[in-house]
C-alpha cells in the first residue's frame, strides 16, 4: 500500500460520469471507460508527523476521525525494532487534531480500524499476529493472539452480532473472533497463496473479501450458511490485478479497488455466479500526471449514504466518486 504523510490529501477531485465506452473481452468480462470531469477545488490538508505512515481510518459516534499510524509501511513486514504504533484523532468540527493514543509496550502496529456498537475500537496487528482492542471509556487496551502463527491479520469488519471478522494476509485465511468468549475460528481459502486483503459484510451478514495475489485475483464470499464461494474478476491474468479494499453499496452490490491496475470493480449480486465473472464490471478512470509518479494505485474505497462510490489513487494524488447506479 502506498502512503503519504498527509491525511485527506488530494490535488484534484474526479467527478466520474457514467457516459463512456464499454469494451468487451470475450462475452462476460466488461471494462467500462468512464468519462471524468476534473474539478478544481480547495482541499484542506492536515499533516501528521513525518514517518507516521497513515493507514486506515474510521469515525466514532461523535463524528471524529481516527487514523491508524503504524510508523512503518509493511512490505510485507515492518522491522522488529519499530516501536508500537498509535491512533490520532481529528475533529472535523474544529479542523484540528485533538488527541493521540500511543499503544502500550508489547503491542505492535495497527493498520486498519473499526468501532463496534459499544464504541470499542478494534484493530489487527499483523506484526505481532494479534487482534487488539481499545476501550475509550476505561482507557484500557487488550489483545488476543491469532491461533495460526504468522497469520498477518490485516483488515477487519464487525458484523451485526459484534463478531470481529478479519483477513489473514500471510496464511490465506479469514478469521472470526468472538469478543464475548474470546474464541477464534479460521477459514482457509480454496486458492493457495490468495493473500486475503480487504473485508466487508453485507446486509445479510455474508462476509466478502478480496484475494490480493495477482495470480489469484478473486472476490470471495463466506456466506451465513458457512460456504466459501469465489468469483472471478477477469477470465485471464495479466499479472497486474491486485484487488485491495472492498465495500458494499446500498443495493447490496460489491465494490473493490484494484491497486496498480488503476481501476475499481463492481459485482452485481443479481447476476453473480460463483466460479465465473458474471455480473462483474471494471471501471477505468482517466489518469493525470500524479504528484509522485506517472503510475497509479487505487486502494481506498467507500460508499456514502447517497450511493456515491468514493475511491482514492495515492500515486495520482486524486480521489473520485460516481453514483452506484
Amino acid at each position: 500500500m502506498v502512503h503519504s504523510n498527509i491525511v485527506f490529501r488530494s490535488i484534484l477531485t474526479l467527478a466520474l460520469l457514467f457516459t463512456g465506452l464499454v469494451l468487451t473481452n470475450g462475452t462476460i468480462n466488461h471494462i467500462q471507460l468512464v468519462r471524468a470531469q476534473t474539478i478544481s477545488t480547495t482541499i484542506n490538508e492536515y499533516p501528521v508527523p513525518k514517518g507516521s505512515d497513515p493507514w486506515g481510518t474510521t469515525t466514532d459516534s461523535k463524528g471524529r476521525v481516527w487514523v491508524a499510524l503504524p510508523g512503518c509501511d509493511p512490505s510485507p513486514m515492518c522491522s522488529n525494532t519499530t516501536p508500537p504504533g498509535r491512533f490520532d484523532v481529528f475533529n472535523p468540527a474544529t479542523s484540528s487534531w485533538v488527541t493521540s493514543h500511543h499503544l502500550p509496550a508489547g503491542y505492535a502496529q495497527p493498520l486498519f480500524l473499526a468501532f463496534d456498537k459499544q464504541g470499542v475500537l478494534w484493530f489487527p496487528m499483523p506484526m505481532d499476529n494479534s487482534i487488539g482492542m481499545y476501550n475509550l471509556s476505561s482507557h484500557t487496551y487488550q489483545k488476543w493472539p491469532v491461533p495460526t502463527a504468522g497469520a498477518g491479520p490485516w483488515d477487519l469488519a464487525i458484523d451485526s452480532n459484534g463478531i470481529i471478522w478479519f483477513t489473514e494476509h500471510y496464511t490465506n485465511k479469514i478469521g472470526r473472533f468472538d469478543p464475548v468468549t474470546h474464541s477464534f475460528s479460521e477459514i482457509s481459502t480454496p486458492s493457495a497463496n490468495s493473500q486475503p486483503y480487504g473485508i466487508t459484510i453485507d446486509g445479510s451478514g455474508n462476509v466478502w473479501f478480496t484475494e490480493n495475489n495477482s495470480s489469484v485475483a478473486l472476490i470471495a464470499e463466506y456466506t451465513v450458511q458457512n460456504q466459501l464461494l469465489e468469483y472471478k474478476i477477469r477470465n485471464s491474468f495479466d499479472g497486474g490485478l491486485t484487488p485491495h479494499l472492498i465495500t458494499v453499496d446500498p443495493n447490496g452490490n460489491i465494490w473493490w479497488t484494484e491497486g496498480f491496475v488503476g481501476e475499481i470493480g463492481e459485482l452485481k449480486i443479481a447476476q453473480a455466479l460463483p466460479g465465473t465473472n458474471n455480473g462483474v464490471t471494471e471501471y477505468s478512470y482517466p489518469k493525470v500526471v500524479g504528484c509522485n509518479s506517472n503510475t497509479s494505485h487505487t486502494s481506498g474505497i467507500a460508499v456514502d449514504s447517497n450511493g456515491l462510490v468514493w475511491f482514492d489513487d495515492s500515486l495520482q494524488c486524486t480521489f473520485g466518486s460516481f453514483p452506484d447506479s
